[in-house]
């Protein structure tokens, strides 16, 4: 399955972004509080910013200003971003909260990029994803995302992704025009904007010849459903989603617009998660709530069906609250429950609360998915 830290990595090596590691040595003045680290953009999230400072008090009278330490003598002093300092990543500018003192040596550690921020390549990722999987589902008839996409489109969704960040950069090149100087010197600096934007048409034609081999993504064949009308209702007729002719579950109905752009998946707050079991074996897993809720205040219970609103009742997992501070849940099934547990079943789990007379104050659906489950070879 396709993941972010992949798709970076990718993304990186096709635009020859890559992170380099950098040191700069700054000195303070003790009134200048924003410095430019000679490097960007930056990526903020590894940075290492120190101070190394001798004495750094100041005394007035009976007053004592402190500016970043109060210990005289020679000291090193790490600083937290966010509460000694903030950084503009895109422009490589770090900005103290208190000016550093005059003669302070100041050590800025980190690494840094050629053109992007990782925060630039994420936006640049998600709006190639949302585009590559638009109106698209899987088997299941659930949206798909970038967890759900296979290993093969990771490349095709890299690629969009380098054409979004390439036209950033065109965007960029298309401000500078051709100098010329009186010496007959002719500096052609729109031949930037005319490679980018060859390299950009090459690299889409490389998208899509490969969507259209896979059949994915923006140049996917798709297929409608005609709608019939019925001739004494003057309605259209319904349409259910097709079935094996050995599944028993109840049909599903399918609401289509009225056109040929087919099926669009409904959306949902639950997040997606799939088991994959065999029968006979033991089962559990650890599930985070992302709420901090206190899980002592809610029933939680998760259930196995056939199929959704299915009156046959699989299994009743097992929960135990494995963190209370954490909001950390253990789900479980035993052998005795997996041991004939059908090939394909739904499951969700769900929390509810009630007050003191007994009426449902809360309940909502946290997570949800489907139960596959393999056949049993060894039987001890």
């Amino acid at each position: 399955m396709a993941t972010l830290d992949n798709l970076i990595s990718r993304v990186r090596l096709d635009l020859g972004d890559l992170p380099v590691q950098f040191t700069t040595n700054l000195t303070g003045d003790g009134t200048t509080k924003d410095f430019y680290v000679k490097v960007k953009p930056l990526e903020s999230a590894y940075l290492l910013v120190t101070t190394t400072s001798g004495a750094v008090s100041t005394t007035t009278g009976t007053t004592t200003t402190i500016a970043i330490s109060s210990t005289v003598g020679t000291t090193t002093t790490n600083l937290a971003q966010g509460v000694d300092f903030s950084v503009e990543a895109d422009i490589g500018v770090i900005h103290f909260n208190t000016a550093p003192v005059n003669g302070a040596a100041i050590k800025v550690s980190g690494t840094h990029y050629r053109y992007f921020s990782n925060k630039d390549i994420i936006t640049f990722i998600n709006t190639a994803t949302t585009q590559h999987t638009y109106n698209r589902t899987d088997s299941y008839g659930r949206q798909m995302t970038m967890a759900l996409l296979p290993a093969v489109e990771e490349y095709p969704v890299s690629l969009l992704a380098v054409c979004e960040a390439l036209w950033a950069l065109a965007t960029d090149a298309a401000f500078d025009i051709n100098i010329t100087a009186p010496d007959g010197v002719n500096i052609p600096r729109s031949q930037r904007f005319s490679q980018l934007s060859s390299i950009i048409a090459q690299r889409k034609q490389q998208y899509e010849e490969i969507c259209k081999q896979l059949n994915i993504g923006l140049w996917r064949i798709e297929m409608g459903t005609l709608r019939r009308v019925s001739r004494t209702t003057n309605k259209l007729v319904p349409v259910y989603v097709p079935q094996e002719i050995d599944d028993s579950r109840k049909p599903e109905r399918v609401y289509l617009h009225n056109d040929l752009l087919g099926r669009t998946p409904s959306p949902s707050t639950a997040a997606i998660y799939d088991i994959i079991l065999t029968q006979g074996d033991t089962w559990s897993a650890i599930f985070d709530f992302p709420d901090a809720l206190d899980l002592t205040q809610y029933k939680i219970a998760a259930q196995v069906r056939t199929y959704p609103e299915s009156p046959t009742l699989v299994a009743n997992m097992g929960v135990a609250i494995t963190n209370t501070a954490l909001s950390k849940v253990t789900l479980s099934l035993t052998h005795d429950q997996t041991e004939n547990f059908p090939l394909k079943a739904y499951w969700d789990m769900e929390l509810t609360q009630k007050d003191n007379n007994g009426n449902v104050t809360f309940q909502q659906t946290y997570v949800k998915g489907l139960v596959f489950a393999d056949r049993q070879v060894t039987d001890v």
